[in-house]
């Protein structure tokens, strides 16, 4: 993963400032007490506005787990973004229902680590935590059907980087597409330092260096529907692992199920964090006057352009625009810039 300068993490600085003022969910408090007998605990499961938290203890993990729901206020440190999400570390409150039934209430969530996240759908200044406290994400997309989207990736490797996540790279059904001019297409991210890997989930092939990899690490598996993830997820587990539309049918029989994500323990080591299909990602805590640096093969050529900032688009003088007018930047890169730059805000 490419290095983060100091001027990235000015810039981030003044962006997390920017969007603290933004408003703030009235369902989260950022102060008050704590009851007595809070216990701690991780979330493994997320359906809708349900949850599984497995109980830890002095961040030892118990291996038990509480079917929990959030309370009316939540004491959080994560303003202005979701309230719970798969990863983070919560206290909970435990209660017995009638008949013996135990569950819980999310009291508390602990100020992550880092995240994994977009902006929300439909919502503005919202920030959707997909996962919470992860160590890298894997973006996992197809050769074919659905084919792989490079504009898309390229947005999942800024959000990866906005929040310090090591991003990987995984192709699946390589036994459907040329290799040689697959490896061609992602050479650019190789030079970046960008881990990829090219595999068919079906046949195994790879599987026992993506086992390697994952190893010792928390994971989010994130991309579109379709790509194979479930056959991925099911090899890593040497198992058929139950779905989650299984899981959802006693919250509402399966109407949650978009919106389920849940954390894997995997055999060979390390643990894996699964998600629904992203259909669309909107980047959040980004302007277009910080894109630039998060384009890492521009940074040879625009530290020569005649104005600084510069948005690569239009101005007089560009080093990046004569780059890729002189085929030193590859047009699927720069062309990428440009839709993701018309999408961002001043």
């Amino acid at each position: 993963m490419p290095r983060i300068t100091e001027e990235q993490e000015h810039q981030a600085e003044k962006v997390a400032f920017k969007y603290s003022k933004a408003g703030k969910s009235k369902l989260l408090k950022q102060s008050g007490s704590l009851p007595e007998n809070l216990e701690q605990g991780i979330v493994v499961l997320s359906i809708g506005k349900n949850y599984v938290v497995r109980l830890t203890c002095e961040g030892i993990d118990t291996g038990k787990k509480v079917e929990c729901v959030t309370a009316g206020k939540i004491l959080s440190a994560n303003i202005n973004a979701s309230m719970v999400a798969v990863g983070d570390k919560v206290g909970i409150v435990r209660s017995k229902k009638k008949g013996g039934e135990e569950s819980g209430k999310i009291v508390f969530v602990e100020e992550r680590r880092n995240c994994f996240s977009r902006k929300a759908v439909g919502i503005e200044n919202r920030e959707h935590i997909i996962a919470a406290n992860i160590d890298k994400v894997l973006l996992f997309l197809s050769t074919i059907e659905p084919e792989y989207n490079r504009r898309f990736i390229d947005r999942l490797l800024i959000s990866a980087e906005l929040n310090v996540v090591e991003p990987i790279i995984c192709i699946n059904k390589i036994d459907l597409f040329d290799r040689e001019e697959l490896r061609n297409d992602f050479l650019t991210y190789s030079k970046l330092g960008i881990k990829i890997f090219f595999i068919s989930a079906i046949y195994g092939t790879a599987l026992e260096e993506i086992k390697l990899y994952l190893k010792d690490s928390l994971t989010l598996l994130a991309g579109p529907s379709g790509t194979g993830k479930s056959t991925l997820i099911n090899k890593l587990m040497g198992k058929e692992i139950q779905k989650v539309t299984e899981i959802s049918g006693k919250w509402g029989k399966g109407r949650h199920t978009t919106s389920a994500a849940r954390m894997l323990e995997l055999p060979s080591g390390g643990k894996i964090i699964d998600t629904p299909g992203l259909r669309e990602f909107a980047l959040w805590g980004i302007t277009k006057l910080d894109l630039p640096l998060y384009f890492h093969d521009f940074d040879e050529y625009n530290k020569n352009c005649k104005y600084f900032p510069c948005s690569h688009t239009h101005e007089p003088g560009c080093a990046v625009k004569k780059a890729y007018e002189d085929e030193l930047l590859e047009v699927q890169r720069y062309e990428s810039y440009l839709n993701i730059y018309g999408t961002l805000d001043e």
